[in-house]
């Protein structure tokens, strides 16, 4: 029986995390911290944290890289990256992840994933985050 809801638990997981990934090109996807988990638990994207290089060095969802929202160099980093590969963004709560959303949309990117909540959130469920000491 155990076994049985093991292969029913990862079937709805599979599903769950495919699902995300059939979401329309250019579209702004939100997620939950659970689906964006479930995202970087699989390597299917490039986490990507829109806050300050002070807010980042203090703490970070591990294996996300730096690109500040508010930099005045943000087009010239985000020339950079492939558009079609998948974008996860955020930020503390959400302001500022859903104005990047925007500008990735605008620029072309086809696979961008708004974590809800932001980094709050995703501390707030108990995950891990890089702190510095």
């Amino acid at each position: 029986m155990k076994s049985l809801f093991k292969i029913l638990l990862i079937s709805l997981l599979v599903l769950s995390v495919q699902s995300c990934f059939n979401d329309q090109p250019g579209v702004i996807n939100q997620v939950t911290v659970e689906e964006a988990a479930n995202m970087m638990e699989l390597n299917k994207v490039k986490v990507i944290d829109v806050r300050s290089e002070i807010q980042f060095t203090d703490k970070h969802i591990k294996d996300a890289i730096n690109i500040e929202v508010e930099d005045d160099d943000l087009n010239s980093y985000l020339d950079q990256l492939d558009k079609n590969e998948p974008l996860l963004i955020y930020c503390n709560k959400g302001g500022q992840s859903e104005r990047c959303a925007q500008i990735l949309q605008d620029k072309g990117f086809t696979l961008i994933y708004d974590m809800q909540g932001g980094i709050s959130k995703w501390e707030e469920s108990g995950r891990e985050v890089l702190v510095r000491n």
